[in-house]
């Protein structure tokens, strides 16, 4: 079968497979720095390499790949952490962000060791 009978067949549109496609190349690429950040963050441990990192994966390309949930919760994650408030007041942000980024995660079949 061709790929684009098996996309007509699942219902799903190219955009839509090119998007979980896309989320689960950015998941993967985020599974070993976003285990463990929330505490590391707590601990002041979170420079600006990690940030770098995090706002490499969602540049124009990528952007306009990810769903729009997960590049949101990444884009928001970037800004938390590059926050000068200080830990106490973005810790609590920074844990549902880095929940809801494992649970989109999960979704498409990628899911972070604790």
């Amino acid at each position: 079968m061709s790929f684009a009978v098996l996309i007509g067949l699942s219902g799903c549109s190219i955009q839509e497979v090119a998007s979980t496609a896309a989320d689960a190349a950015a998941c993967k690429a985020l599974s070993s720095t976003l285990t463990g950040l929330s505490e590391a963050y707590e601990s002041g441990l979170v420079d600006s390499g990690i940030i770098q990192q995090i706002e490499s994966l969602i540049g124009d390309q990528v952007d306009f790949l990810l769903s729009t949930e997960l590049a949101a919760d990444i884009g928001q994650l970037a800004k938390e952490l590059a926050s000068t408030d200080p830990a106490e007041t973005t810790a609590e942000s920074i844990d549902e962000l880095t929940a809801s980024i494992a649970q989109r995660c999960q979704i498409v079949g990628v899911e972070f060791s604790e």
